[in-house]
């Protein structure tokens, strides 16, 4: 009754529309009575045809009224104890409805497919609600659906049967699949080389036994085993295991599988996981190429004000990196090739001191894509990130009280500097293209120098330091708040940045679920590099890169592939790997057949309904007619 009031309310609304426009606003024309007419009923039959009744007659233009919804998930492919699986019954039970005159039509993602005859079950998702709410758009009446009744969508199932105006019958198959599978598995990012990395994982079984064993394999090697309990079906175990001390870092593959269980469906009984080992991925890092008290109280600051998690690496020597942090926290020493994977995969790099003697691979990441913070040494530190600036001027320089227009400048609009002490060694630039949020005078006089600058760069936003001695600040009371402020506002304009870039080309993720597309992240400045993607010695991608937008390959086959980026010489630019996981929550779910509503508890009688007026193709002609008598008209006569 509601609906039908809200229909009679709009139709009203939209006759009263149409006849305001010509008998007020337009000029009076003596067949403006019959142009509103027209033009009010092209309304009403559009808003019939959003509300879409059904007919109270006939069977529909071309649309049949009975459906058989065929289950075509991967979980139909699971395999009883004497080898059937739930598929070749549902699918010879829907080849006979087929030859009765029955429309087959496959469902389970979120596209329906009229295949009568399909090869396998492929689909990674069990949605049947979708599916029946085709089945009613389309007119049909009658629907059968078979399948394993593992739904995802249960609850959203319920609702379609008590609203939908058809008639559903369930016919369930696979009654007897034994199944076990990982329903979660992670490792975390390990900061420390020599720490012990945690393995968490989720467990799922059916039928599968009164145990599970559980092992965990690094790069392929078996490092650990767990025999668990089975959980009870429809409910997940929790699994916690300490592993050894990773014998590689970088980026560690960790593979957990479900070994010698009772199982007719293998394609949950392995999942990969990678972990960072000695950095963690979309922090913040710090470098140190010189190290003075500037990281000592900048470090905490960057970690308390980002929240993020946060690196830092003090060059000690030659191809050797101190970690920064707690002593019970960092670890030992690490290579100038962890710190640089560090650096690539952050999601702010701060250089400290990049000075003409820094390594060349710090002043190429110190300049590249991404978000970066650089605090040069010298002229050759500031020109490596594109600032030409005469060698440090020593003295005492004291921040001008006027703030400048800027990004931060709220951050800083109520500091006390002239309370602060002076910062030391500015560069003067011959020129500077960004905003300058804080000005330096030499003893407080002469002219302003800029203190920093923000760059807007394509390939992502850089704040340069054009003095040094802020920890000073740091080292008194009073200056502690401004201290932190600079910091935060700084750190915050650059996490602002939504077209925060990665250092190079990389996938957006290093696992990607089963049917998913894999999209990759490519920088601004990637323009004609080439993107080679394999799968062991077999190439299934090659494609010239262009810069500043994403790429997707597709859905790939699951595995593991290894990639290139090429630089237009031929060179190797970047390389890594990346994996499509076999594994699908298919089994997840319970099996759960749905209940039918018992007529007058809310479900909708579909006895003497015709089709939906969507399906009959007079409205549309209707409304087109209408429409363009209407314009035809009104020209005829001089209306525009």
């Amino acid at each position: 009754m509601t609906r039908i009031l809200l229909f009679v309310v709009l139709s009203a609304a939209l006759v009263a529309y149409s006849f305001w426009i010509y008998l007020r606003v337009e000029l009076r024309v003596p067949v403006a009575r019959a142009l509103a007419a027209a033009r009010a009923t092209a309304l009403v039959v559009i808003l019939l045809l959003l509300f879409n009744p059904h007919l109270p007659f006939g069977d529909g233009v071309g649309a049949p009224v009975r459906w058989v919804l065929l289950d075509a998930s991967l979980s139909m492919s699971a395999a009883s104890d004497d080898g059937s699986t739930p598929w070749a019954s549902a699918s010879a039970r829907a080849a006979d409805l087929g030859a009765d005159g029955w429309s087959v039509v496959h469902f389970g993602g979120d596209e329906l497919r009229r295949e009568p005859e399909a090869a396998e079950a492929d689909q990674v998702r069990s949605r049947l609600a979708p599916a029946l709410s085709a089945a009613a758009e389309a007119g049909a009446r009658d629907v059968i659906v078979l399948s394993d009744a593992r739904f995802e969508d249960g609850v959203a199932v319920g609702s379609a049967l008590e609203s939908l105006p058809i008639s559903v019958t369930f016919e369930s198959f696979g009654d007897s699949v034994p199944n076990a599978g990982i329903a979660r598995f992670e490792v975390a990012d390990l900061v420390r080389i020599d720490d012990t990395p945690v393995a968490e994982l989720e467990l799922f079984a059916e039928g599968a036994g009164d145990t599970l064993d559980v092992e965990i394999l690094e790069e392929g090697r078996s490092v650990a085993t767990q025999r668990v309990a089975s959980p009870s079906p429809g409910l997940r175990a929790n699994l916690v295991l300490d592993l050894p001390p990773p014998t590689a870092q970088g980026r560690v593959r960790y593979t957990a599988r479900v070994v010698g269980a009772s199982d007719g469906f293998a394609s949950d009984d392995e999942s990969v996981s990678y972990a960072n080992v000695g950095f963690e991925e979309g922090g913040v890092v710090l470098v140190s190429v010189r190290p003075n008290w500037e990281p000592r109280h900048l470090f905490p600051v960057l970690r308390e004000v980002t929240g993020l998690p946060t690196s830092g690496y003090l060059r000690a020597g030659d191809d050797r990196y101190l970690p920064m942090g707690r002593a019970v926290d960092r670890g030992g020493p690490v290579d100038s090739a962890t710190v640089r994977a560090a650096a690539a995969q952050a999601a702010i790099l701060v250089v400290h001191g990049l000075r003409a003697a820094a390594d060349a691979w710090v002043q190429d990441v110190a300049s590249g894509p991404g978000s970066r913070l650089v605090l040069p040494g010298d002229a050759a530190g500031a020109a490596a990130v594109g600032i030409r600036s005469a060698e440090p001027q020593a003295g005492e320089w004291y921040v001008s009280p006027d703030v400048p227009t800027s990004p931060i400048a709220g951050s800083l609009s109520d500091v006390a500097f002239d309370a602060l002490p002076p910062l030391t060694d500015v560069l003067v630039a011959s020129e500077v293209t960004g905003a300058v949020p804080l000005e330096l005078q030499l003893r407080g006089a002469g002219a302003p120098q800029p203190a920093f600058t923000l760059i807007e760069r394509p390939a992502g936003r850089m704040a340069v330091s054009l003095s040094s001695g802020y920890w000073r600040w740091a080292m008194r009371p009073a200056g502690r708040e401004p201290y932190r402020r600079l910091w935060s506002g700084i750190v915050g304009w650059l996490l602002a940045d939504r077209g925060m870039a990665t250092a190079e080309p990389r996938p957006v993720q290093w696992v990607f679920e089963r049917g998913e597309a894999v999209l990759w992240g490519v920088p601004a400045d990637s323009s004609g590099l080439r993107l080679a993607v394999r799968r062991g010695d077999v190439a299934v991608a090659d494609t010239v890169l262009e810069g500043g937008g994403p790429l997707s390959l597709g859905a790939m086959a699951p595995g593991t592939y290894d990639y290139s980026i090429l630089g237009t010489d031929g060179d190797t630019v970047g390389s890594g790997r990346f994996d499509v996981s076999a594994s699908t929550h298919e089994m997840v779910p319970r099996r759960v057949v749905p209940t039918i509503p018992a007529q007058g508890a809310g479900a909708v009688d579909a006895s003497g309904l015709g089709p939906p007026l969507r399906t009959s193709p007079w409205p549309y002609l209707l409304v087109i007619l209408l429409l363009c008598g209407e314009w035809i008209v009104r020209r005829r006569i001089g209306l525009r």
